[in-house]
């Protein structure tokens, strides 16, 4: 009996070497997917762990003989700073869950692709391609020729095309 169980077969996983490249390749995306949102789910409930026990520790509970309408000694410093802290993190953990939960939903796996997929959403590529398309007029060619020259080394020649320029539109 050399053979061992294949819990892959059980789960209704095919043989790896079968798969194409293509398909191992989406698989390990969504893979690293899941686990940057696994990743910031536990995150946020150590998070959510340490606030609770901060909040817990502040907590006024008076023994047999000790007056219960006395609070104890505390620091106004220092419990604004342990709730601050907490708050970030908190914020900070459950925004990066929200984000990593909503990258992995929509299959993005990168803020190359985030950007890419938001200009095609918000309809970028047309509004591009007809910004391209509408003639330039004067002033705006005058700019973009004087920053292709400051940004070429030539800062005089930007001033000066300008200067002469506007000597010759008044002389006409």
């Amino acid at each position: 009996m050399s053979s061992s169980f294949d819990f892959g077969k059980l789960f209704g996983r095919g043989d790896p070497s079968k798969k194409t490249d293509a398909v191992l390749k989406y698989n390990e995306r969504r893979f690293y997917q899941m686990a940057t949102f696994y990743g910031f789910t536990l995150a946020t409930y150590i998070a959510s762990k340490i606030a609770y026990r901060g909040v817990i520790k502040r907590r006024y509970n008076p023994t047999f003989y000790q007056h219960n309408h006395v609070p104890p000694k505390f620091s106004f410093y220092k419990d604004a700073m342990v709730a601050v802290t907490h708050a970030s993190l908190l914020a900070t953990t459950s925004l990066g869950m929200l984000a990593s939960g909503a990258f992995w939903y929509f299959d993005i796996s990168s803020l190359k692709e985030f950007t890419y997929r938001m200009k095609i959403f918000l309809g970028g590529y047309d509004a591009e391609k007809a910004l391209k398309a509408m003639p330039e007029d004067e002033e705006t060619k005058q700019i973009t020729d004087s920053l292709d020259s400051i940004l070429n080394g030539n800062l005089l020649d930007a001033f000066d095309d300008r200067e002469t320029k506007e000597d010759s539109a008044s002389s006409k």
